[in-house]
């Protein structure tokens, strides 16, 4: 502790990690972190945060260690794989598990940390770059009621909307669900913007009616304003990982037996677009291999 505020350590210090970090150091909270981006070693410490060589030197250095990695393999390997961070996190210690992943893997580690006397809060969070940097993330945490009471000041610095969801393990299945209504709505959004197109409609005009009719969505705003840009938009969130959420929500899915028509075609309709060179474009930039198959141009409204 340094001045009653634990000390904190960051493992994914990448899109959505840095400015949460920068937002953590900002409210004061002593930070080490590790990565191997130059640029990101600079940022942050430039902002006040100590850089580490690996995990297992966060760990050691820190009372709460929070972590936001691109999936179940990533966790696995910083966190669970020997030498990691959890065999160096000291005993009554505290993981607080950001990324997107599985649930099973979420619930591997609680039950791991566990047995070593290591809490772990299961938050993954939903708000896209924008929301980190602005610290109004939707934060879905899973894990015991005591645990989220102790760190809820730390969470408090990142989002504005913390949801106590349930144990650990949960909390990740409600951040599947969240990513795949948002990559089935924002599919469905190029799709009706690509006929809206084909049939000659006005397509700012469109997306202002729908915008004000039964079919409005978040996903219509977020990828009308992507996909009627005469240049792409800086990038949120890209497609290769929208896809990959999306295909954990569909592994979910088998485990529970739920029928994911939908997604299972969304799923393959972002593999294509993958495919054709637009994995590190904004998810919602699906439409526009959409609209290429439709022989259209959104942004030209034709």
């Amino acid at each position: 502790m340094t001045d009653g505020r634990p000390r904190l350590g960051f493992i994914g210090v990448g899109a959505m990690g840095l400015p949460m970090a920068r937002n953590l150091l900002r409210a004061g909270y002593p930070l080490v972190f590790c990565t191997g981006r130059a640029a990101t070693v600079e940022a942050l410490t430039a902002a006040g945060g100590t850089h580490l060589p690996d995990p297992a030197a966060v760990a050691v250095a820190c009372d709460t260690l929070l972590t936001c990695l691109p999936a179940d393999a990533e966790i696995d390997a910083a966190i669970l794989a020997e030498g990691g961070a959890l065999d160096a996190l000291r005993q009554g210690g505290t993981i607080i598990e950001l990324s997107t992943a599985s649930p099973a893997i979420t619930r591997r580690l609680g039950e791991v940390a566990a047995r070593r006397g290591v809490a772990v809060l299961d938050a993954p969070v939903s708000g896209g770059t924008g929301g980190a940097e602005a610290a109004t993330l939707a934060i879905m945490v899973g894990g015991a009621a005591d645990d989220l009471a102790a760190c809820r000041p730390i969470l408090e610095v990142l989002g504005k909307n913390i949801y106590h969801v349930g144990p650990v393990g949960m909390g990740k299945v409600f951040k599947l669900c969240n990513q795949y209504l948002a990559a089935a709505n924002t599919a469905l959004v190029g799709e009706a913007l690509t006929l809206g197109a084909g049939a000659g409609a006005d397509l700012p005009l469109l997306v202002e009616v729908i915008a004000a009719s039964s079919g409005a969505s978040r996903a219509l705003g977020g990828a009308a304003e992507n996909l009627l840009a005469a240049e792409p938009l800086p990038v949120g969130f890209r497609l290769d990982l929208m896809r990959k959420d999306l295909g954990l929500a569909l592994a979910l899915g088998a485990e529970t037996r739920a029928p994911l028509a939908t997604g299972a075609v969304a799923y393959q309709l972002y593999g294509a677009a993958s495919a054709s060179g637009l994995g590190d474009r904004n998810f919602s930039e699906l439409g526009k291999l959409l609209a290429q198959l439709a022989g259209v141009n959104l942004a030209r409204g034709e």
